[in-house]
């Protein structure tokens, strides 16, 4: 049921932005797509995670994976969807040249004068994005939202008992008085930070560190966003046998090095493995974790237990851009900010190691 009512707030967040957004402007959108199908993500978000966990104990890193590799490569198809419209097209063509003489009149020190990017017939056409999304959005993910459920009581699997007997299910209250909950959170949240600062200024970095045009560079990295999804993948299957804490380090280290690339990356081919390399790693992390939780604190609470860490995603969301637009400000680069970032980012690959599995209070 809470998936459920996720997934009509996503929807219906989506319907009200597409009815009203060219009657309210800007602060309409705030209210429906951002809070309004904003809580409706967070809702969905946690539950198909917290479901999977229980049903495949043996599996949990590669249950998740393939999990959030659809939500990691979800973005890469509703793009291929949209942009297979020519009136959407047009919308995106003007919304990149808006972004071109933007960055041209920063670039040799111009003030730059906001004008409209978008008549009345390109604001309808977004508009008719975000309902038809919406309504698609509302039903599928409605129905979808109702096959989810616990295993029966009972539920075991042979190769995974002994494991299972193990474990303790800790509440909320008594997950936060461990150590493990804040080092988990400043995993997610360093991961967080550094990936949203990257997406929020993504395709003017890549043009530049490429050399080509905005319209061109957006659709390049619409396909290496794919990575993203991958990712989420590849890294949690591989923390079931590796390990999560030696899989996150390695994620991070990887990451940090990808970033100090994409700062001195010249030519395409540079750039492209950079900022694949941080997407896989990216999604890793955040792939990797409801295993974690599952391993630390056990599956019986682990949909209120993982929420409480997502916020460290929801935290890095809006620190992240503000971070790196302030860095931008002060020195005048796109870039400039990639080597400090990088630097922190690859120095904690050692705080997975300060996360020790904790005893039920």
């Amino acid at each position: 049921m809470v998936a459920v009512a996720g997934a009509i707030l996503w929807g219906a967040g989506s319907i009200l932005a597409g009815l009203g957004i060219e009657r309210f402007g800007l602060w309409w959108l705030y209210l429906t797509y951002s809070a309004i199908g904003g809580i409706g993500c967070g809702m969905v978000y946690v539950v198909p995670g917290a479901a999977v966990t229980k049903w495949f104990p043996e599996e949990r890193g590669l249950a998740n994976g393939i999990l959030l590799c659809g939500f990691g490569l979800g973005s890469l198809g509703f793009n291929l969807i949209v942009t297979a419209f020519p009136a959407f097209r047009m919308v995106a063509d003007a919304a990149n040249r808006f972004v071109e003489t933007r960055n041209a009149g920063t670039a040799i020190g111009h003030a730059f004068v906001m004008t409209p990017a978008l008549d009345h017939a390109g604001i309808a056409v977004i508009a008719g994005v975000f309902f038809w999304s919406g309504l698609a959005f509302l039903i599928v993910g409605g129905l979808s939202a109702l096959q989810l459920h616990s295993p029966p009581a009972g539920f075991s699997i042979a190769s995974a008992a002994a494991k299972i007997a193990d474990e303790r299910d800790f509440k909320p209250r008594e997950m936060l008085r461990t150590r493990a909950f804040y080092v988990i959170w400043v995993i997610m949240f360093v991961n967080a930070t550094c990936g949203f600062a990257l997406f929020s200024n993504a395709i003017p970095i890549y043009a530049k560190a490429v050399g080509l045009t905005a319209a061109i560079a957006t659709v390049i990295f619409g396909w290496l966003s794919s990575a993203n999804g991958v990712g989420r993948f590849l890294w949690a299957w591989v923390s079931d046998f590796i390990g999560r804490r030696q899989s996150i380090a390695i994620c991070f280290v990887l990451q940090g090095v990808a970033l100090f690339w994409i700062g001195h990356a010249n030519g395409a081919i540079a750039a492209d493995i950079a900022f694949a390399v941080t997407m896989l790693c990216f999604g890793g992390i955040f792939a990797i974790a409801p295993a974690v939780m599952a391993d630390f604190y056990g599956t019986r609470f682990l949909g209120e237990d993982y929420s409480f860490i997502i916020t460290a995603a929801a935290a890095a969301g809006v620190l992240g851009p503000l971070l790196v637009a302030g860095l931008e400000d002060a020195t005048g680069s796109l870039t400039a900010w990639l080597t400090p970032v990088a630097i922190v980012v690859a120095l904690s690959a050692a705080i997975p190691f300060l996360a020790t599995k904790p005893r039920l209070p």
